[in-house]
């Protein structure tokens, strides 16, 4: 149970997400999920039926829309035996940024593709993205 802006309180369907604005519409929809699948697949008849989003009317407009795109040169790492009574992730690589495309789209006007690629050791491509998305976006 959460509260909303409004002081009341909502329940919160840790299934699906949905929120209900009180407990009784809140076990009315577990209701629903007890006697139903969670998720409902509707497939074409057809094998080669196209599927394509008509429902233009509940997309919503984004103003700014960044697209990135980083390449990295991967070099391998030696690392610790992983602890079987520890979560862990095994890491056997290193991935060092050596270029980037930046492409920044507005409802009211769209740039050209900005690339970089690193010409020195010592520059550092995170830092120089950063500044390229701060200035493309002012």
């Amino acid at each position: 149970m959460q509260t909303s802006k409004h002081h009341g309180a909502i329940e919160i369907c840790d299934r699906c997400l949905n929120h209900f604005p009180n407990e009784k519409a809140f076990e009315k929809h577990e209701e629903y999920f007890e006697n139903h699948a969670a998720i409902r697949i509707f497939l074409p008849e057809k094998k080669d039926s196209i599927l394509q989003f008509i429902n233009h009317n509940h997309s919503m407009r984004a103003p700014i829309v960044g697209y990135a795109d980083f390449e990295s040169f991967t070099k391998p790492i030696g690392s610790c035996q992983p602890d079987p009574d520890r979560s862990f992730t095994k890491a056997y690589q290193k991935h060092k940024p050596s270029g980037l495309c930046l492409y920044v789209k507005c409802l009211d006007k769209s740039s050209e593709p900005i690339l970089f690629t690193k010409t020195r050791e010592e520059e550092n491509v995170a830092d120089i993205f950063v500044g390229m998305l701060e200035k493309e976006i002012d």
